[in-house]
């Protein structure tokens, strides 16, 4: 009798510990590569932060990285599932060989303003001056790439130089130590007297296509369910970005140096450019034309097969239980 009652106290004790770890087991873990914490990328924070992956029943380990090309290094050492990095990056390392899929994208337009020394009237004037980038194949590397060949422009004789994040690269084109370099709005060099606004760069390159969200192949299948609850996610965060400035902007400001009026001018000139994808989709005239121009630049090999490259049916399914989206206008 007295081992009977035994065993009638363990057995609920027994299935609700299992019970835990089943439910334990079916909670999928994302390991998330992402640039440097900035507006561009903030959405990842407010998603974690406010529980959307958890809702959608993921938990995600999010890893920013200094620059692109660190971030695309993580990828590759497959030190991270799946990285938030740029297309350019992307292209290049399939064009070496490297078996990468991108599903959709989060960050699809551009966000920079070119800013300058005021001498620098115009980009022929950064002919022998320093530029300042994030490394080599980076996005604002491929970008002022892309501006140079719109106007017909060597690169040659700029002095590409690593920097780092867009915070490295504003802090020193404002202390001097190079002459120019693209970055978010910022008020600092906004009011200084010695340097100015070049140019809005998403007015000149509207199919840039910034960032794609990329897997290795062999991983998509083992890690699609969580992918696509990440995915739908980080489109819910989106749009809730797109929908309620007031309070993305405080979200923001817990991230990020810079108050909440300066905050809103950056968020306002996102909306007005489209930079974040409302639906995570992939446009292909946008990566026909990142092709193009990495073949142009030399900052991809060889050609590849696009429609071999993108998955977009993982976003698609991601979405189908929320639908599609328009813009809201602009």
């Amino acid at each position: 009798m007295r081992l009977r009652n035994i065993f009638t106290k363990a057995i609920p004790a027994v299935i609700a510990a299992l019970a835990a770890g089943s439910a334990g087991a079916q909670t999928p873990t994302l390991k998330v590569g992402l640039p440097s914490i900035s507006m561009f990328t903030v959405v990842h924070r407010i998603a974690a932060e406010n529980g959307y992956f958890e809702r959608e029943g993921v938990k995600v380990e999010n890893q920013h990285f200094e620059s692109g090309s660190i971030n695309m290094r993580a990828l590759l050492a497959r030190a991270v599932d799946v990285s938030d990095v740029e297309t350019a990056l992307v292209l290049g390392a399939v064009g070496n060989g490297a078996d990468l899929t991108v599903i959709g994208t989060h960050c699809q337009g551009l966000h920079f303003a070119l800013y300058a020394k005021k001498d620098i009237k115009s980009l022929k004037d950064l002919s022998g001056r320093s530029f300042g980038i994030s490394g080599i194949g980076g996005l604002p590397h491929v970008v002022i790439l892309a501006l140079l060949d719109r106007q017909g422009l060597d690169p040659d004789p700029v002095k590409m130089l690593s920097v780092g994040g867009t915070g490295a690269r504003l802090k020193s084109l404002i202390a001097g130590k190079i002459d120019a370099t693209l970055g978010e709005f910022s008020p600092t060099v906004e009011a200084d007297p010695n340097l100015h606004r070049l140019m809005i760069v998403s007015q000149e390159l509207p199919l840039y296509m910034a960032q794609g969200l990329a897997v290795w192949a062999d991983t998509l299948p083992a890690k699609r369910d969580a992918l696509e609850r990440w995915q739908r996610a980080l489109v819910k965060a989106t749009r809730g970005a797109y929908d309620n400035k007031a309070e993305f902007v405080a979200a923001a400001g817990k991230h990020l140096p810079t108050n909440a009026k300066d905050l809103g001018t950056i968020y306002d000139g996102y909306i007005k450019a489209r930079v974040w994808a409302i639906n995570g989709e992939i446009d292909p005239k946008r990566l026909a034309y990142m092709q193009d121009l990495g073949l142009k630049t030399k900052t991809q090999s060889k050609s590849v097969d696009l429609s071999k490259l993108t998955m977009p049916e993982v976003t698609e399914k991601a979405i189908a239980p929320i639908g599609q989206r328009d813009y809201p206008p602009r």
